[in-house]
C-alpha cells in the first residue's frame, strides 16, 4: 500500500473512530464474556455487562450477529490436548480434528460431532468420515473419552464433555451454527442419540450407528420418553438385525413412534445381515450433509423435559415442572401381574409410565404477535423474542392451554447476553423474553 492510500485510509478511520472503537469494544466484550470458564461466571458477568450497555441492546445485537474472530486452520488431520471446563470441574481432554482443504475463516463450515465406541479414541473415526468432510468442506471433531472407557452410562458428565468439545471448536473455527451433526458408534451411538433427545435444538442432523435410546428407568437412562423433541431432526440410523435384541427393540420401537408423530426425515437403515456392525456405504452421506440444515425459528416446537435445565427447544424453554414429572423412578405394579407380561409388554408398559412423568409443552407462533400453548406438567415457562417478535405498540397474546394472557415485553440487554453468553448463535438472537406461570 503506498503512502498516500494508507493517509487516506487514517483518515477515514479517524471521521469513524468513535463508531468503530465501541463496536470493536462490544466484540471484545462478548469474545471474553463468551470465553469464561464456567455458566455461573458468564452469568454474573452479562449482569454486569448489561448494566453499563443497557441502552445499546441494538448495537449489542448488531455485535452478537457478527460475533467471531477466527485464526486459520491447517488443514488435514490435528491432535490436539486441551483442557475442557465440564461442569465444576477441568478435564484434560484428547480432540481429533479434521479439516478439509476448503475451510476458510471467511465462511462458516458444516460440523460433524463424532463419538467413538468402549475403549476406542476419537481419531479412529477420522478415516470413516475424511472424504465426505471434503465433499461437504465440513469439519469433523471427534472427542476422546476423558473418563472411564467402558462404555456409555447416560450421565450428565458424559454430555457435559460433549458440549464441552462441541463448544471449544466453535471459539476456534467458524462453525455454521445451523449444520452441526452428531454421530458415533455403539457407546458413540447412545451418545449421539441422547445429546440430540436431551438438546435437540443444537443440531441439523443426527447420524447414529449400533447404538440406540433406552428406556431404563433409574439414573437417568431413559430417554426414549423425549421422542417428540427429534420430530423435526433429519436422521439416518445404521443398525444390525442380529445386534443385541434389546437394542434392536429400542431402535425400532422410537422409528416407530417417529412414524406416529409423522417426522419428516427420520429413516431407520436396518441391515439384516449384521450384528454389531454396519455398512456405512448404505447412505448417500454427502447428500445428507450438504442438504440438511437446522431452522432456527420454526413456527411450533414442542418440548418434552424431565429433568431440570433441559427444557430448552429454540425460542421455548420450560423453567419448572409440575410435582408428577420424575426422571428417576420405580413404577407399582403386582409381581404377579409383572410376571404375567411378555418381554415386550414390559417394554411399552415402562414406556408408558416414563411418558406419564414428563412434562411436555407445545407452542405455536401465528400472525400478529399471536402464540398459542399447550401443556402437561408445566409449571413455567418462556418464549425467547428477537427483533423481528417486537413491536413497541402491540401486546403480544399468548392463548396457554384455553386462557389467554397479554405482554408487552421490552428488549433487555441482559436476556441477550445472558442467551449469547450460553450459545453464542450469531443465528438467533433473542432481546426480550416473555414468561407465563
Amino acid at each position: 500500500m503506498d503512502r498516500r492510500r494508507v493517509l487516506a485510509f487514517v483518515f477515514a478511520l479517524a471521521c469513524a473512530g468513535p463508531h468503530l472503537r465501541a463496536q470493536a469494544s462490544l466484540a471484545e466484550e462478548l469474545e471474553r464474556l463468551v470465553d469464561l470458564p464456567s455458566a455461573a461466571e458468564r452469568k454474573q458477568a452479562a449482569r454486569g455487562l448489561a448494566e453499563r450497555c443497557a441502552a445499546r441492546v441494538g448495537e449489542l445485537e448488531a455485535a452478537a450477529r457478527a460475533f467471531g474472530r477466527f485464526e486459520p486452520l491447517a488443514s488435514g488431520v490435528q491432535e490436539l490436548k486441551v483442557e475442557l471446563r465440564v461442569g465444576a470441574q477441568n478435564e484434560a481432554t484428547e480432540l481429533s480434528l479434521y479439516v478439509p482443504a476448503s475451510y476458510t475463516t471467511e465462511r462458516a463450515a458444516p460440523l460433524l460431532l463424532a463419538f467413538h465406541g468402549t475403549g476406542g479414541r476419537g481419531r479412529e473415526l477420522l478415516g470413516m468420515w475424511r472424504r465426505f468432510a471434503e465433499e461437504c468442506g465440513m469439519l469433523v471433531l471427534a472427542p476422546t473419552e476423558a473418563g472411564p472407557n467402558v462404555g456409555y452410562r447416560f450421565s450428565e458428565r458424559e454430555r457435559l464433555a460433549a458440549l464441552a468439545a462441541l463448544r471449544w471448536v466453535r471459539r476456534r473455527a467458524n462453525v455454521d451454527e445451523n449444520r452441526i451433526f452428531a454421530t458415533g458408534i455403539s457407546r458413540g451411538g447412545h451418545l449421539a442419540w441422547d445429546l440430540a433427545l436431551r438438546f435437540p435444538d443444537v443440531f441439523a442432523g443426527l447420524a447414529p450407528m449400533i447404538g440406540g435410546p433406552r428406556i431404563t428407568l433409574q439414573d437417568g437412562q431413559n430417554n426414549l420418553r423425549y421422542c417428540e423433541n427429534v420430530v423435526g431432526l433429519a436422521i439416518r440410523d445404521l443398525q444390525g438385525a442380529k445386534d443385541d435384541p434389546a437394542l434392536v427393540w429400542s431402535v425400532q420401537a422410537i422409528f416407530d413412534k417417529l412414524r406416529r408423530l409423522n417426522a419428516l426425515d427420520a429413516q431407520l437403515v436396518q441391515q439384516e445381515d449384521h450384528g454389531h456392525s454396519f455398512e456405512i456405504s448404505a447412505v448417500d452421506w454427502a447428500a445428507f450433509f450438504s442438504a440438511k440444515r437446522r431452522d432456527p425459528r420454526p413456527a411450533r416446537v414442542v418440548r418434552a423435559s424431565a429433568r431440570e435445565h433441559e427444557g430448552r427447544a429454540f425460542w421455548v424453554e420450560v423453567l419448572e415442572h409440575g410435582p408428577n414429572v420424575k426422571e428417576d423412578f420405580t413404577p407399582k405394579v403386582s409381581a404377579a401381574g409383572w410376571a404375567s407380561k411378555s418381554e415386550n409388554e414390559k417394554r411399552l408398559y415402562l414406556i408408558a409410565e416414563a411418558e406419564k412423568r414428563t412434562a411436555r409443552l407445545q407452542v405455536e407462533r401465528g400472525g400478529a404477535g399471536r402464540y398459542s400453548a399447550t401443556s402437561t406438567s408445566v409449571k413455567r415457562w418462556r418464549i425467547l423474542l428477537e427483533a423481528q417478535d417486537l413491536d413497541g405498540k402491540q401486546e403480544l397474546v399468548v392463548t396457554w392451554n384455553g386462557d389467554s394472557s397479554k405482554q408487552r415485553p421490552r428488549p433487555s440487554a441482559f436476556v441477550l447476553l445472558e442467551e449469547f453468553a450460553e450459545r453464542f448463535d450469531r443465528t438467533f438472537v433473542p432481546l426480550a423474553e416473555l414468561q407465563l406461570r
